[in-house]
C-alpha cells in the first residue's frame, strides 16, 4: 500500500517540474537523535522531520533530495501539536501535507489536483502495517536502530526462522516471490501457496530488513523488528510506466513517449565483452540491423535503422553523446555507458533535423552515485580465431589440376611425376595457416565513483589490446573519462565531462580487395614455399609468370601505422529561472589529431620502396542553448522546449611521400632518402546553424501529443536552410476507466507519428567550382599549330543541391500483460526518401567527370515486433527473455527520368555487379543468369554462341544467340528480408547463464573471392576451391565449367551469388557471483567471474568465410564481398571486482 502511495506522490511531483531523473526515488525519514536546541535557527528540513517523527511517533514521506537541500527556520515548542508545527514550518516554504492515521505525505503546494485526489484516495485505503514498509532503495527510519548489531562472518551465529505468506492486491497467494535479507545474498522464494520460510542471524533480527520482489509488483522492504511471522501484501508496480527515458534535449516518462524508440541498458551491455559500442545494438532491438564490413581489429560496424535511406551518402545513424550531437562513436568505451536510446521514427529524430534521417542513437555515460567512494575493476582475456577456413585444394590436387589444364590446351605438364610424388608425400604450403593467427585480446577497466548530495564524480580508465586475425595487424586503445555533476545551489546544476581516446593501429596492407594479403592467401600456389630454401628470402612472385605477391612477404613488409588523440570536453549548465522554467546550455569542444605512416617494402604491390606520412588536426565546437517550461494545471500537463544551436568544424592536413627509397631501414623517418618527394596539404571548415521548438502535451495521462519543428542551415549547400516538422499522437488506453478492471493488460498504448528529416550527404565544398590541381594543360588550338595553355576547371558542380529529405509515417502499439511479466511492442512504418544525391557522369563538353545531383527517390516500408518477459520465476530459478524481429522492404521510385543506373563496383571479368532500377529494391546484383554448362548433346546450339560443351551457359534474354550486355539482369540482393535477435538470461542462485542468437534471412552475397578462385584457372595462378576437382569433362558432365581461357566462362553471373542467411550464437556467458559470506571475509563488495564465447557456432549455407561481412559500404553495394576478413570466434574469461 505504501508503495502505491509513493508512486502516486511521484506522479504529482513529476508534473510540477521537479527533477525528472530523480522523481522515482522517495524516502521515509530516518529516526534522529533528539534535538536539544530550543532557540530559533536554520536547520535542514530533513532533520526537522526526523525530530518530529521521534517526538510524535509518526511517519513522513517526502522526496529525499529536495528535503535535504531545503533550510528552514525552526524552533521546537513544548506542547505544540504536530499539525501546528507542520503548518508553521511547511507552509512558509511552499509545501503542504496530507494525513492518514500516523502517515504524513509532504508535497509542493501547487501539485496538480488530479494527483492530490488520487493521493487522498490512496491514503484512505492504506493502513500502516505492523512491520513498517518502505520502497526498495529508499531510506527507512528503522534501518539503523540503536542496538542493531552486525554478525561477524567468522562467528557461528544463532538463527531464527521467519515464516509468512505473500499475497497480491486481491489477497490471492503469490508464488515465486523473492525474499532476501537486505545487504546479503541470504534468501528464499514463496511456494505455490505463497508461503515462505527464511533463517536469519538472531543477533541482527531486530534491525534486519527483508526485501520482497516479484516481476510486475513494487518491491517492498520490511523491518523484521524481532518478529518470526511476517505477512506481506504486494502491490502492482507502475514503475515501468514512470520509468524515465532520454529523448532529444530532455527526458520523458516512458508512459508519455509518443515516438518509436528502444533502449539498451548498462546491465545488458555488461553481459558481453564488447570492443565497440555498435556491438551492443546487434540483435538487441527491433528495427536495427548491425553488420560488419571486416573482422580487422578496430574496424567499425555498419548500423542501419529501418533500412538504408541514401544511395551514395552515409546511412549510419546520428550519435549524440551526453548532448554532443555528432560525437565520435569510436571514442566511447562501452563500459562507460549508462544507457543507449535508439530513436527510430521521424517524430523522435526530427528534432535533429538535417542529420536525423538515418535515426538517432542517444548515448548517456555513467555518473557517480551519492555515497562513499566505490572502486570497480574488471578485466577479460579472449582467445580469438577465424571460425572456419575456405575449403581449398592441397598442393598435390592443385598440381594435378594444373597439369590437366595444360593437357587440355595441348601443353606439356607443369609438374613432373616425381614432383607430384613429392607433393603427395610431403604436402605443400597452406597459405591460410601461414597468414592466419589466433591472438589473445586483453581488456582492463578501472573506475572510481562516489559523491555527496551536492557533488558526484566518476573517473574511469580502460585499455584494450586487440591483435588481428592475420599477421602484423593490431588495434590498441586507451580511453580516459572524468564525469562530474555538481549542484551549485537550489537553482544551478553543472555537469562537466571530459573524455580522451588514444588509439593506435597497424594494418599490413589489408584493403578488402583481390591483391591484399588475406585474399592472396586463398589464391597463391600451394606448391610454392613461403621462403626460398636456398637463400631464406621471401619468394615474391608465384610461378608461371603470375603478377601476384607472396601474402606473407606483403603482410610482413607493408605497414600502415596510425596514431590518434581525441579529446572531448562538455560542460552542461542548467539554471532554474522560475518554478517550471529552466535554461540549459551545452558547450562541447573536441580536438582530433592523427598521424598515419605508410611503408611499402620489398615484395609489396608497388614493386618499389616508398614511404609516406600524413598528419591531420581537427577542431569541433558545439553550442546548444534551450529553454524548457513545464507545468501542470488540472488534468493538463505541458512541456515546451525552444532551442538555438550552432556547430563549427575545421580540419587541417599535411602529407609527404618519398618514392624509390635507397634504404628500407629507416622507413618513413627519413623521406629524403627517396629519389623523388611529393608533398600536399589541405584545409576545410564547415558550419551548421539550427533552431528548434517542441511541445509535449498530456491530458489526464491518457491523450498525448508531441509537435516539433526544426530549421537547419548548412554551409555545405547553396540552398542552405530547410525546415523539418513532426507530429506524434499517443493514447494510453490502459488509463481509461473501462480498462481499470482489466486482468489482461497492465499497460496498453497506441501511437501514431509523422515527420520529416534530412541528410546533407555532401562534402564541405560540393557546391563550389574548383580549379584542377594538375597544373596548366594544353587546351585549344587557334592557329592550328600553337596550343593555348590554361588551367582547366575540375568536374562541374550543381549549385542547386538540396538536402536529401525523408518523410516517415509510423503507427505503433506498446502493451504489457500478466502484471508486467510479458511485454509486447509492434510498429509499422513507411519512409519516402526524395531528392537523393548521386554522382552523375557529366558529358565531355561540360568537362567530364562525376558531379552530384539530386536525381531520385526511394521508398522504405517495414514492420517490427518485440516480445519479452519473465516466463519462469520459481525458487532460485529465474528466466527472462526477449525476441525481436524486423521486416524491411525498399524500392527505387524515381531516378530523375532514367529507368536504371548501372553502378560501378566489383565484379568478375570487369563487369559491374550492382544496379539501380526503378521499381526494384536497392542492393541488387547485376549480371548474367548462370544455367550450368553446355552439355555434349547441345554442341550444335553452343556453337551459335561461340561456346562449346563444358563452357558456361547463360540466359539469352533477347534471343540473339550472343551473350551481350543486353542479357544482364538482376541476379540477387544483399538486403535481408528480415533480421532477428533472441536474448535469454537464466539465473539460479549465484549462477547466471545468458545467451543470444542473432541472424538474418533472405539476403545474398555476391562473392568475388569465390569467383576469383574459379576464374583464375585460366592462367594457373590460383589455388582453387575443392569444387574445381569436379569440373566438366566428357566423362563427367557437371555444371562446373571445364578448363578454358575464354573470359565468358567467368562472366559476372548468378554462379557467384550465394544464400547468405544465417543464425549465429552471437554470445553465451556463464557467470558465478561469490556469496556474501565469502565477500565479507575477503572484504570486497562484489566479485564475479565468468566465461563466455562469441560467434561460437553458425548455421548457414554460405560457403565463404562469414555471411555477416561484406565490402558494401552503401545501400547500393550491400552484399558485395571481396577478400573480407571474417568476424572472430572468441573464448573469453573475465572477472568483475567491486570494492
Amino acid at each position: 500500500m505504501l508503495m502505491k502511495k509513493i508512486d502516486l506522490l511521484m506522479m504529482g511531483l513529476l508534473c510540477v517540474g521537479g527533477s525528472v531523473a530523480n522523481a522515482q526515488t522517495f524516502a521515509r525519514g530516518q529516526v534522529p537523535q533528539p534535538q536539544r536546541s530550543e532557540q530559533p535557527s536554520y536547520r535542514s528540513l530533513d532533520q526537522v522531520l526526523r525530530d518530529l517523527e521521534k517526538r510524535h511517533s509518526v511517519y513522513f514521506m517526502y522526496h529525499n533530495d529536495k528535503i535535504k537541500s531545503l533550510q528552514v527556520q525552526y524552533q521546537s515548542r513544548n506542547g505544540e501539536a504536530i499539525e501546528e508545527t507542520l503548518d508553521r514550518v511547511l507552509k512558509a516554504n511552499g509545501l503542504e501535507y496530507k494525513k492518514h492515521g500516523k502517515i504524513y505525505a509532504i508535497f509542493p503546494k501547487d501539485a496538480d489536483a488530479g494527483s492530490v485526489r488520487e493521493l487522498k484516495q490512496s491514503l484512505r485505503q492504506t493502513q500502516l502495517p505492523p512491520a513498517q514498509t518502505v520502497p526498495a532503495g529508499a531510506e527507512s527510519s528503522l534501518d539503523n536502530q540503536p542496538g542493531a548489531s552486525t554478525v561477524s562472518p567468522d562467528a557461528a551465529p544463532k538463527v531464527i526462522n521467519i515464516r509468512g505468506k505473500v499475497t497480491d492486491e486481491k489477497n490471492d497467494a503469490l508464488p515465486g516471490v523473492s525474499i532476501v535479507l537486505k545487504g546479503t545474498q541470504r534468501g528464499t522464494t514463496t511456494d505455490a501457496e505463497g508461503q515462505y520460510e527464511l533463517e536469519i542471524p538472531d543477533e541482527s533480527a531486530s534491525g534486519a530488513v527483508l526485501v520482497y520482489s516479484f516481476v510486475g509488483y513494487a518491491s517492498q522492504e520490511v523491518v523484521v523488528g524481532g518478529r518470526t511471522s511476517i505477512d506481506v501484501s504486494m502491490q502492482v508496480s507502475e514503475r515501468g510506466l514512470d520509468e524515465i527515458v532520454v529523448v532529444g534535449y530532455g527526458e520523458q516518462r516512458k508512459s508519455d513517449v509518443t515516438g518509436a524508440s528502444s533502449s539498451v541498458s548498462a546491465r545488458e551491455i555488461a553481459k558481453r565483452p564488447l570492443v565497440r559500442v555498435e556491438q551492443a545494438l546487434q540483435g538487441t532491438t527491433s528495427g536495427v540491423t548491425v553488420s560488419s564490413s571486416s573482422g580487422q581489429p578496430g574496424r567499425g560496424l555498419n548500423v542501419r535503422i529501418r533500412g538504408a535511406n541514401s544511395i551514395t551518402g552515409n546511412n549510419e545513424p546520428l550519435y549524440v553523446i551526453d548532448g554532443f550531437v555528432g560525437g565520435n562513436i569510436e571514442s566511447i568505451n562501452p563500459n562507460d555507458i549508462e544507457s543507449l536510446e535508439i530513436l527510430k521514427d521521424a517524430s523522435s529524430a526530427a528534432i535533429y533535423g538535417s542529420r536525423g534521417s538515418n535515426g538517432v542513437v542517444l548515448i548517456t555515460t555513467k555518473t557517480g552515485k551519492e555515497g562513499k567512494a566505490r572502486v570497480n575493476f574488471s578485466t577479460w582475456f579472449s582467445k580469438a580465431s577465424i571460425p572456419r577456413k575456405l575449403d581449398l585444394m592441397n598442393a598435390y590436387d592443385f598440381a594435378r589440376t594444373v597439369n590437366a589444364q595444360f593437357a587440355s590446351t595441348g601443353n606439356a605438364p607443369a609438374f613432373s611425376d616425381q614432383r607430384l610424388a613429392e607433393l603427395k608425400a610431403n604436402g605443400g604450403t597452406d597459405w591460410q595457416d601461414e597468414l592466419h593467427q589466433e591472438p589473445w585480446i586483453q581488456n582492463y577497466q578501472l573506475d572510481v565513483s562516489g559523491g555527496s548530495s551536492n557533488i558526484r564524480y566518476l573517473f574511469s580508465a580502460n585499455y584494450l589490446d586487440q591483435p588481428g586475425l592475420i599477421l602484423n595487424q593490431y588495434y590498441k586503445r586507451t580511453t580516459l573519462r572524468a564525469n562530474i555533476d555538481a549542484k551549485l545551489n537550489d537553482k544551478i546544476d553543472l555537469k562537466f565531462n571530459v573524455a580522451a581516446m588514444l588509439p593506435q593501429s597497424r594494418n599490413n596492407g589489408y584493403s578488402g580487395d583481390l591483391v591484399d594479403p588475406f585474399t592472396q592467401a586463398t589464391e597463391w600456389d600451394p606448391t610454392s614455399p613461403v621462403r626460398d630454401p636456398a637463400t631464406g628470402q621471401f619468394i615474391y612472385t608465384a610461378p608461371y609468370g603470375s603478377i601476384q605477391y607472396n601474402p606473407i612477404s606483403r603482410a610482413t613488409n607493408q605497414q600502415f601505422d596510425n596514431r590518434q588523440a581525441n579529446v572531448t570536453g562538455t560542460a552542461i549548465l542548467t539554471y532554474r529561472i522560475l518554478k517550471g522554467l529552466s535554461f540549459t546550455t551545452i558547450n562541447t569542444y573536441e580536438i582530433r589529431t592523427g598521424f598515419t605512416q605508410n611503408l611499402f617494402g620489398p615484395g609489396t604491390t608497388n614493386g618499389v620502396l616508398y614511404a609516406e606520412g600524413n598528419a591531420s588536426r581537427g577542431g569541433f565546437f558545439q553550442n546548444s542553448n534551450f529553454l524548457t517550461y513545464k507545468n501542470t494545471f488540472g488534468d493538463h500537463s505541458i512541456t515546451v522546449t525552444a532551442l538555438y544551436e550552432q556547430q563549427n568544424g575545421n580540419n587541417t592536413s599535411l602529407n609527404a611521400r618519398a618514392n624509390n627509397l635507397s634504404s628500407y631501414a629507416l622507413g618513413y623517418y627519413n623521406l629524403s632518402l627517396g629519389a623523388t618527394q611529393l608533398t600536399s596539404s589541405g584545409y576545410s571548415q564547415d558550419a551548421l546553424q539550427s533552431y528548434m521548438g517542441r511541445v509535449n502535451y498530456s491530458y489526464k495521462d491518457k491523450y498525448l501529443l508531441t509537435a516539433a519543428v526544426r530549421t537547419d542551415g548548412s554551409s555545405h549547400l547553396t540552398q542552405k536552410y530547410s525546415t523539418f516538422p513532426s507530429l506524434a499522437l499517443g493514447w494510453n488506453v490502459a488509463n481509461e476507466n473501462f480498462m481499470k478492471d482489466s486482468r489482461v493488460f497492465s499497460d496498453l498504448k497506441l501511437r501514431a507519428s509523422y515527420g520529416q528529416t534530412g541528410n546533407q550527404a555532401v562534402g564541405a565544398y560540393a557546391t563550389i567550382a574548383q580549379i584542377s590541381t594538375g597544373g596548366p594543360q594544353p587546351a585549344y588550338y587557334y592557329d592550328g599549330s600553337t596550343p593555348s595553355v590554361a588551367t582547366p576547371l575540375g568536374a562541374p558542380v550543381s549549385k542547386n543541391l538540396k538536402w536529401e529529405r525523408t518523410e516517415q509515417f509510423d503507427v505503433g502499439l506498446d502493451a504489457s500483460f500478466l502484471r508486467g511479466r510479458l511485454t509486447f511492442t509492434a510498429d509499422a512504418y513507411k519512409k519516402n526518401i526524395s531528392d537523393l544525391l548521386y554522382n552523375y557522369q557529366a558529358p565531355f563538353y561540360m568537362g567530364g567527370g562525376d558531379y552530384l545531383r539530386n536525381i531520385g527517390s526511394v521508398e522504405n516500408r517495414g514492420i517490427e515486433f518485440s516480445v519479452g518477459g519473465t516466463p519462469v520465476v520459481s525458487g532460485k530459478l529465474r528466466w527472462t527473455t526477449n525476441f525481436n524481429i524486423s521486416f524491411n522492404r525498399n524500392k527505387v521510385t524515381d531516378l530523375g527520368g532514367l529507368d536504371n543506373v548501372i553502378v560501378n563496383g566489383i565484379g568478375s571479368a570487369g563487369n559491374s555487379a550492382s544496379i539501380l532500377r526503378v521499381g526494384r529494391p536497392l542492393g541488387e546484383f547485376y549480371g548474367y543468369q548462370f544455367l550450368g554448362t553446355w552439355k555434349s548433346s547441345e554442341a550444335e546450339e553452343a556453337t551459335k554462341y561461340g561456346m562449346k560443351p563444358g563452357d558456361a551457359k547463360y540466359t539469352d534474354i533477347d534471343g540473339d544467340h550472343a551473350y551481350t550486355a543486353a542479357d544482364r539482369m538482376p541476379i540477387g540482393n544483399g538486403t535481408p528480408k528480415y533480421s532477428f535477435g533472441f536474448i535469454n538470461d537464466v539465473s539460479y542462485g549465484d549462477f547466471s547463464l545468458s545467451f543470444m542468437f542473432q541472424g538474418t534471412h533472405g539476403n545474398q552475397i555476391y562473392s568475388q573471392t569465390l569467383a576469383y578462385l574459379w576464374g583464375g584457372l585460366g592462367d594457373q595462378r590460383n589455388a582453387t576451391t575443392q569444387d574445381a576437382l569436379n569440373i566438366w569433362t566428357p566423362q563427367n558432365e557437371t555444371d562446373n565449367p571445364a578448363f578454358s581461357n575464354t573470359s565468358k566462362n567467368f562472366n559476372n553471373s548468378s554462379r557467384y551469388v550465394y544464400n547468405a542467411s544465417y543464425i549465429k550464437l552471437k554470445n553465451v556467458s556463464l557467470t558465478y557471483k561469490l556469496p556474501a559470506v565469502i565477500l565479507n571475509k575477503i572484504r570486497v563488495r562484489n566479485l564475479e567471474v565468468y566465461v563466455s564465447s562469441q560467434n561460437l557456432f553458425m548455421i548457414t549455407k554460405y560457403p565463404g568465410y562469414d555471411p555477416e561481412v561484406s565490402n558494401g559500404f552503401n545501400a547500393i553495394t550491400q552484399g558485395l564481398e571481396m577478400g573480407v576478413i571474417p568476424n572472430a570466434k572468441t573464448y573469453t574469461a573475465g572477472l568483475r571486482l567491486g570494492l
